[in-house]
């Protein structure tokens, strides 16, 4: 017989009671010192969703466009052309007040430049608000004066949100730093090399562009470079701050709202003692002596150094990098894409400053079992973030300056050989402003209006409307004149022609030819027929 276990649970509310007898200041002074951490949770947490709200009614109002880019095949523009449309990006930036942000949900729209290829077939696009349209417009159009800018549907709409489905494959992610943001990247720059006395600039571009246009039919490739025109005043206070340490030199400390407020009362206490401690050092004879650091630095240094004062001398955004690879299922090679894709991406590593590589969290992966949990997960976190340009789903934003996304996102130049790329074909001109804009019709300019008659025989005859009136009922009723009286039509033999008639028989025959009133005579006639029967040249058809 199998022992009998009784477990009896006893409560104990002897400690309940304690804690209620207890004064309100008591138990509410431990639930705040206790609780306050996850009240405050609370609290942050119900604002995020407030304000996530708001954001995404402000998001539904806005109206966004994409412009599909043609540069011509004859474009000499450099890069630098492409720095200076990324420099107009800054007009984008607007102060958004505490109403607008907590109440209207705005927030600074992005932008995203974008090389896609489908099929095969390469085209630039831009998408951003419609708001912004002309912006963009002009800042291309002023490098760019004979581009072609067009408004098209935007090429994502039709494919499918949901993973897995019955036609296609996506694959992606997004891009990251390897170092610090204020280390930069290989730019154009880096690309030139000097061959025979001439400077020659291999364009990095080129591999990406050979890559996407090798696709096969059912096959897209897509690269977004998100770009965001808020301040990132946080790097460049941190490359400023990497120079001013390797030259042993204090970075000045920004003063604080309270500090601010109490610097005109603790002014003379505060001079009193630098002036006290200068004094002692003095007395002293100590004496902070330079160290020369910077010389001492090695080239890999030194080149590190040059690298951030340039990155952080140039205008710059927040920026995320997004790719893609979407096929249907028969052509889908996932593995093969994306060896090109990193391949391409190693061009701009540079291993003494910085270099991209994947963010691997907001990448679709099945290297292990529990990988493919979340695998189709990713697929439709990146599908959502890929069709809604989203800047904050992913990784978090990059810092690049002008140069590095100029470098990324231009247009080839006249000598780089890619016939997949859409390029304008012909150069194209404005029409006069003198042209009328009334047309040919019932015209303010036109004293009257050609009209054309046919006679019995199916001959034009031209007639004048006599009106000096502008008026459309005057000119409709006008009195037709004929301008000149018309010749005699001539009669001419309409019988049918049988097979054993000769041409002597078809044709007219008389003594004389009449030809707007001249006559010639038969010794001219022969002269002329002397001048036909010359042999004619082999080159002529006969």
């Amino acid at each position: 017989m199998l022992p009998l276990f009784i477990y009896a649970l006893v409560i104990n509310l002897d400690e309940l009671d304690r804690f209620v007898a207890e004064p309100f200041s008591y138990w509410f002074l431990k639930l705040l010192i206790f609780g306050s951490p996850l009240i405050g949770v609370i609290i942050w947490g119900a604002f995020q969703l407030w304000l996530d709200h708001r954001q995404g009614v402000y998001a539904s109002k806005q109206k966004f466009i994409v412009l599909a880019i043609d540069v011509p095949r004859s474009s000499e523009q450099t890069i630098k052309a492409v720095e200076n449309i990324f420099a107009i990006i800054k007009g984008t930036k607007s102060v958004i007040t505490l109403k607008e942000e907590w109440w209207l949900g705005k927030y600074l729209l992005s932008t995203s430049f974008e090389l896609v290829s489908i099929d095969g077939y390469i085209q630039f696009y831009i998408r951003c608000s419609s708001s912004y349209r002309d912006l963009y417009e002009a800042a291309i159009y002023a490098q760019y004066p004979d581009a072609e800018i067009t408004e098209v549907e935007d090429y994502l709409k039709n494919l499918p949100d949901a993973y897995p489905n019955d036609t296609h494959e996506v694959f992606g992610g997004e891009l990251k730093l390897a170092n610090k943001p204020f280390f930069p990247i290989r730019t154009w720059m880096d690309f030139e090399h000097t061959v025979s006395k001439e400077q020659v600039f291999k364009d990095p571009l080129i591999a990406l562009l050979e890559f996407m246009g090798k696709l096969k039919q059912g096959e897209q490739f897509y690269v977004h470079f998100i770009v965001n025109p808020d301040d990132a005043d946080s790097v460049i206070e941190a490359g400023s701050e990497y120079l001013l340490k390797t030259y042993e030199k204090e970075a000045p400390k920004k003063k604080g709202k309270l500090e601010a407020l109490a610097e005109p009362i603790a002014w003379f206490p505060k001079e009193v003692v630098s002036q006290f401690s200068t004094f002692l050092s003095e007395a002293s004879g100590d004496e902070k002596k330079p160290s020369f650091s910077f010389f001492r630095a090695t080239d890999r240094e030194k080149s590190q150094l040059e690298g951030v004062a340039q990155k952080i001398s140039k205008q710059g955004y927040k920026t995320k990098i997004r790719w893609a690879y979407c096929a249907r299922h028969e052509v889908y090679n996932k593995g093969g894409r994306n060896t090109l894709w990193k391949a391409w991406i190693n061009l701009f590593a540079h291993f003494d400053r910085n270099k991209f590589k994947y963010d691997v969290d907001t990448m679709p992966r099945d290297d292990y079992f529990w990988m493919r949990w979340e695998y189709r997960k990713n697929q439709n976190t990146l599908m959502k973030a890929l069709k809604g340009r989203s800047f904050s789903i992913g990784s978090t934003p990059m810092y690049l300056n002008l140069e590095e996304l100029a470098t990324l996102w231009h247009f080839p130049s006249i000598d780089v050989q890619a016939p997949s790329i859409k390029k304008t074909q012909y150069k194209l001109g404005e029409a006069p402003t003198s042209l009328p804009e009334a047309g040919f019709g019932e015209s303010d300019e036109l004293p009257f209006e050609p009209l054309v008659e046919v006679d019995e025989h199916g001959r034009p005859i031209e007639y004048a409307a006599r009106t000096t009136s502008k008026s459309p009922a005057r000119l409709a009723t006008a009195e037709l004149v004929p301008e000149a009286p018309l010749p005699p039509s001539i009669p001419r033999d309409t019988a049918p022609v049988s097979e054993n008639d000769s041409m002597d028989d078809i044709l007219p025959t008389g003594p004389l030819i009449e030809l707007e009133d001249a006559v010639f005579t038969a010794k001219q006639a022969q002269g002329d027929d002397a001048q036909d029967d010359e042999p004619t040249p082999l080159n002529l058809p006969v």
